[in-house]
């Protein structure tokens, strides 16, 4: 079958590229589940952070290159996805942290009207069934075989796969070989926004949170890392929470920058970061006071980290497609009408609404490119 573009995976990018492009192409989502947008369903614990008012790219993202968002958020901003809800009588408002959440705190209603929007825009979308093959012919199409055995030919090919974190729901790294058979660099790829694990026991404070300053540091340089006010929730070897989810996001950031391999990547968190945290005594409980014998002179505690939780357990994929190797269309420099946007880019943003803003904007970029060159074809 003949299309002009063909995206694959129907999460919140995929689904968004086909809703922005122009009516008239014909395209088609590609999707490996039996339902489409299911992490689309799991967002905001199933409450849906479809964005957030307060958005500066430099500070609530991390990548190899910074720079490079500011050219995409420019486009298509939170007003943007704001507008396009508000369009669709989808009511969305304000909480803590600045977050934009569906004001029906149902994530069902984000999917259902990704999907009745781009059933309004003419995309076709095909469910259980999956890529195992996309090569370019020799008329500059790109030939698409899928598991099914069916092959579709398509002049744009748009990846928008998720990362290898959450394998419940099928999550897989077909998207970063997708990119590397194309010889696309791909940098390396860690959990993050998930828990992390301490040296201590703290079963004596387990499932306990309170509000507190942190700072992440980096022992061996004497150097703080991030740091932010907010709970942090103990349990027996971890520590989570919002805060905490930023943590494992900023830490592959700064790893990566070091240029290490992911084993010595590994022995470095373990041997050289940690936690400082302050307890206010008012924002204590009876426990946190006993187990780290907090007092009047004392609110200051330490603990010394040793690894992240799993890819199984982590919301997101750290890493990714590298960002220079794309144009600021989301375009592959080296290979001409393919697209990488949403997860699969080496782009993490914090808890709270950045990621799905990241895909709505990437998204959006990509479909802009794709009709305006078919405009002028």
């Amino acid at each position: 079958m003949k299309y002009d573009v063909v995206i694959i995976w129907a999460g919140a990018a995929g689904l968004f590229t086909g809703i922005c492009l122009d009516k008239n192409i014909k395209k088609i989502v590609l999707e490996k589940n039996d339902k489409p947008g299911i992490k689309v369903l799991l967002s905001g614990w199933e409450r849906a952070n479809v964005s957030n008012m307060d958005i500066e790219p430099m500070r609530d993202y991390f990548t190899q290159n910074k720079k490079f968002l500011l050219s995409i958020f420019s486009k298509y901003t939170n007003w943007d996805i704001m507008w396009f809800f508000a369009e669709n009588n989808v009511s969305v408002v304000e909480e803590d942290r600045s977050r934009l959440i569906l004001e029906s705190g149902d994530s069902k209603e984000l999917l259902a009207c990704l999907l009745h929007n781009l059933k309004q825009n003419n995309c076709d979308l095909k469910t259980w069934d999956w890529v195992e093959n996309i090569s370019q012919i020799d008329n500059g199409f790109y030939e698409i075989i899928t598991t099914s055995g069916k092959k579709y030919e398509a002049k744009s090919v748009v990846v928008s796969v998720w990362g290898k974190s959450f394998f419940q729901v099928w999550t897989t790294w077909d998207g970063y070989k997708m990119a590397e058979d194309f010889d696309i660099k791909v940098t390396e790829t860690y959990p993050c926004l998930c828990w992390v694990t301490t040296k201590q026991n703290l079963k004596d404070v387990s499932w306990v949170s309170a509000k507190v300053d942190m700072k992440f540091v980096d022992k061996k340089l004497d150097k703080t890392i991030y740091s932010e006010f907010w709970p942090i929730l103990f349990t027996h070897f971890w520590v989570s929470g919002p805060i905490i989810h930023n943590v494992s996001v900023v830490a592959w950031e700064y790893l990566n920058s070091l240029k290490l391999s992911e084993k010595e990547a590994e022995k470095y968190f373990c041997d050289n970061f940690a936690l400082d945290i302050n307890i206010p005594l008012d924002n204590a409980t009876k426990s946190l006071k006993k187990f780290f014998e907090l007092d009047e002179e004392k609110t200051e505690i330490h603990l010394d980290l040793h690894s992240f939780r799993s890819l199984k357990e982590a919301k997101a994929t750290s890493g990714g497609v590298d960002l220079n190797e794309l144009d600021n269309h989301m375009q592959s420099k080296k290979q001409p009408n393919l697209y990488f946007n949403g997860e699969v880019v080496d782009v993490t943003g914090k808890t709270w609404g950045f990621n799905l803003q990241w895909a709505w904007s990437s998204a959006f970029v990509t479909a802009e490119h794709i009709n305006k060159t078919k405009k002028k074809s």
